[in-house]
């Protein structure tokens, strides 16, 4: 009789869940694609990926679009699908099958045409990534989801052109309203296009959105600790306002504005600290695998949609 309250307690110990993680790591990995219609990518993209399964076996990968090389309307049907194709064969199969989700959003070269955006979302829809997903009833454009069961929360912007506008944002806003958003320790938005301009290349109309101001007060007021980016191929982690942008950089990078001789390819492993909450982040050449310390980029951008102060993390 003596052996029974211990017997009674094994159950109740091995069914004791696991504490929830206090850090989250993803790595961005964003704007990829190369000339229009390519099926194959950079070298550096695949030491990338390869690093990735193999060293860092984050918790996801998320990424700001341009996955492929459409956006030209010489492209044949066939030519769209065999793009889709190298993107499974290469980036996105290797990260399933290593137990790494694909979080993302589509590019300008993945969806700003009509029949990119039918190849894409013909993609996605036999291919969905292994995403806890919260609202996905216009996948692949625009969704969300949840990582860290639940801790984390992701919603992805259709940015693809320079215009949002108020049903974007709409959208947004309700996301970030969305119990599963307030319940999250930390919130994050992926777009395409940038809210400022960060290359001198794409500094200019077209390439940064429209009426980004209000866009970014709905993040702010959902306090989204920041909106990450591509399009314009610059890594560079700043503040706009109140709130944080990371520019993800790409493989085969542009110059920063204002800074000829900066371009150079890129990837950042983000970590999440759930418990205060912040982001930091190391940021790699892709070329080279070196760190790219943030106190080398320049304090300050004057773009195109208002001047971005450098940061050293997302607080």
């Amino acid at each position: 009789m003596r052996l029974l309250p211990w017997l009674l307690a094994v159950p109740l110990l091995t069914a004791a869940s696991p504490p929830p993680p206090s850090t989250v790591r993803l790595v961005i990995l964003s704007d990829f694609n190369g000339p229009y219609g390519s099926v194959s990518y950079p070298a550096a993209l695949g030491r990338a990926v390869k690093r990735i399964v193999q060293e860092w076996r984050p918790d996801a990968v998320l990424s700001a679009g341009d996955l492929v090389a459409g956006q030209d309307a010489r492209l044949s049907e066939a030519r769209l699908r065999a793009m889709w194709a190298a993107f499974e064969r290469d980036i996105h199969g290797p990260l399933r099958s290593a137990g790494i989700p694909f979080g993302f959003t589509l590019g300008n070269h993945d969806a700003a045409l009509r029949r990119d955006r039918q190849a894409a979302g013909a993609y996605w829809q036999s291919r969905p990534p292994a995403l806890n997903f919260t609202e996905r009833t216009a996948f692949p454009f625009q969704y969300s989801f949840t990582l860290a069961g639940g801790q984390v929360f992701v919603a992805s912007l259709d940015a693809t052109t320079p215009q949002v506008g108020a049903t974007g944002r709409a959208w947004l806003a309700g996301q970030l309203a969305s119990p599963e958003a307030r319940q999250a320790r930390i919130r994050l938005v992926l777009g395409h296009l940038p809210l400022a301009g960060v290359s001198q290349e794409k500094n200019r109309p077209g390439e940064v959105l429209r009426d980004a101001a209000p866009l970014r007060v709905v993040m702010e007021q959902g306090k989204v600790l920041a909106y990450i980016h591509g399009h314009h191929a610059a890594f560079y982690p700043g503040r706009l306002g109140a709130l944080n942008v990371l520019s993800s950089g790409g493989i085969g990078g542009r110059d920063l504005v204002g800074y000829p001789g900066t371009a150079r390819s890129t990837l950042t492993l983000l970590t999440l600290d759930l418990l205060v909450p912040k982001a930091t982040f190391q940021t790699f050449d892709a070329e080279t695998g070196a760190q790219i310390p943030t106190k080398t980029l320049p304090p300050r951008l004057e773009g195109l949609g208002g001047a971005l102060r450098r940061v050293e993390e997302f607080r």
